[in-house]
């Protein structure tokens, strides 16, 4: 078909800003011209305030074109997403031909950024990060979490702090233009590294080594401790009053906690007392912002935290959402009993750590089967959900959780293609997606199997077929050296040396922007 497009909108900011969007990325995957001269093929944006919120259609138009209609401006985003995932750039750029409307089934379509630990969020310029989080806004992302970690500072006149603000307020800033919800994931009672040390907490019941504390816990009990605690949040919060907060999670967990008789159990009075305080801040400063309570690692082992909840908030509904997940399968009790307060359910998925260490270390992590189980459990009683996000190697899970908030009917394997065709060649789906399902059958790092060699071999033939562009792009790359790393380890039974593993390791990190991350950025290597 043609080579040309003509993007036409009407002159408001919101039209025009997608419209670049949608020109921007036609012109970088397929060298056509779409800045707004006339051409072969006109595309044409439009919002009519109409229709279920964020939704849009794709229809056709006088003299061959194409209408993209939003029924506001979120919609018309998601609307021009699925233009562009559903149109071919193999050969110059070849318009979608799908036709139709979509709307969401949940309210909350987030991505959790955690920028902390030098992780990509954080270590890569800010102008990349800013057009990964474009692109997620593009698969249906309405809203984007930060978390400001006061653990690793002295205080908020500490440099390191302040860069850390800054780069959370860029992004948010970016959001906010593309007119997502932005908000903060933060533990109540976690202090500055430099707290008053007779603030501290009073250790927690942990047997099953989950609840574990990494930072600067404090008892909010003590008056001091909470009077603390209080300025810091109040504080942090100071810092974002021109962007404006759209919602705030309070943290129970890993971090967070204290096992003094005054807060214990943890998840049903001291984390309540205090998160009730927090909440108060929250909506004193930002209008409409929505507070959701975590509920990460609750009864893990049993302390009656669940049940304590429930007797909470029958009395007292100052939430909005409650947020459930777990290390493995859903959490049992909200799939058993009302949801505490009959409140709004959301899930946090774990689409970044769960078993394969160091995370991200071997390339691209896919895990569609498992999040179509965990999303089979609990689908029917979710409004959404916030992925963990340490980074961009598991960018597929992100696209597999968004896709799923979007239709709850949809099927893993089928948004799996989708990714494929739409990031790399509707000629490589098959084979593509086979490896995927390999790869994610050698997940954990001590069972990589024969099958690895077939892995390898499908990515070697797709990407013989993939444009230069394309086989170079770091969505590919981290698919292709994870399926590298994969054969490699089971050829050396699982020994970690070569130089084939070392440089493959070293391009994941420069990919990352992972050279000064916290911890190991990918095993070690031995000498052969």
């Amino acid at each position: 078909m043609g080579t040309s497009i003509n993007i036409v909108h009407k002159p408001n900011n919101i039209e025009h800003d997608i419209a670049a969007i949608l020109a921007k990325r036609i012109t970088q995957r397929s060298g056509s011209n779409a800045v707004g001269s006339p051409g072969d093929v006109s595309v044409f944006l439009e919002i009519e305030n109409d229709g279920h919120p964020e939704s849009y259609s794709i229809i056709d138009a006088p003299n061959d074109g194409i209408k993209i209609v939003g029924s506001d401006g979120r919609g018309l985003l998601y609307g021009v997403g699925k233009f562009l995932r559903t149109s071919s750039f193999d050969n110059g750029f070849v318009p979608s031909t799908w036709r139709g409307s979509s709307s969401p089934d949940c309210d909350i379509r987030g991505i959790y950024m955690a920028v902390h630990f030098n992780n990509f969020y954080e270590a890569a310029p800010a102008d990349e990060v800013e057009l990964y989080l474009q692109e997620l806004a593009l698969w249906g992302a309405n809203s984007i979490a930060f978390h400001f970690p006061p653990q690793q500072f002295d205080g908020f006149n500490d440099p390191a702090a302040k860069c850390n603000i800054e780069k959370i307020r860029v992004l948010m800033q970016t959001a906010k233009r593309l007119g997502l919800d932005v908000g903060l994931i933060e533990c109540p009672n976690i202090g500055f590294r430099n707290a008053p040390k007779e603030y501290y907490y009073q250790p927690f019941p942990d047997d099953l080594n989950k609840r574990g504390s990494l930072g600067t816990l404090l008892c909010p009990s003590i008056p001091e401790s909470r009077k603390y605690l209080l300025k810091l949040w109040d504080g942090l919060t100071d810092e974002f009053l021109d962007i404006g907060l759209d919602f705030f999670v309070s943290w129970p967990y890993d971090e967070g906690g204290c096992g003094c008789d005054m807060c214990w159990p943890w998840g049903t009075k001291g984390f309540l007392d205090i998160s009730k305080d927090v909440s108060g801040i929250v909506r004193s400063k930002f209008a409409g912002a929505k507070f959701i309570l975590s509920t990460w690692l609750y009864d893990t082992p049993d302390a009656g935290e669940w049940e304590g909840l429930s007797r909470s908030m029958a009395d007292d509904k100052w939430v909005d959402y409650i947020m459930a997940d777990a290390h493995e399968d859903f959490p049992r009790y909200p799939l058993d009993h009302p949801v505490p307060g009959n409140l709004s359910l959301i899930n946090f998925p774990e689409i970044s750590m769960w078993g394969q260490g160091p995370w991200g270390g071997y390339g691209a992590n896919p895990l569609p089967a498992r999040f179509q189980r965990l999303w089979s459990q609990a689908s029917d009683k979710l409004a959404g959900g916030f992925p963990y996000s340490e980074g961009i190697f598991e960018d597929i899970n992100k696209v597999i959780c968004l896709q799923l908030y979007w239709d709850k009917d949809r099927q893993a394997d089928n948004i799996i293609r989708e990714y494929i065709s739409s990031q790399f060649s509707p000629g490589v789906v098959d084979k593509a997606s086979e490896a995927i399902d390999i790869l994610e059958s050698n997940h954990c790092r001590e069972q990589i199997g024969e099958n690895s060699a077939k892995a390898w071999e499908l990515i070697k033939e797709a990407d013989d077929s993939l444009c230069g562009d394309i086989r170079n792009s770091w969505r590919w790359r981290i698919i292709y050296l994870r399926a590298l790393i994969d054969y490699e380890m089971f050829k050396t039974g699982g020994r970690l040396c070569g130089s084939t593993l070392k440089n493959s390791f070293a391009e994941l990190t420069d990919i990352y922007y992972a050279q000064e991350a916290f911890g190991v950025v990918h095993p070690p290597i031995v000498d052969e």
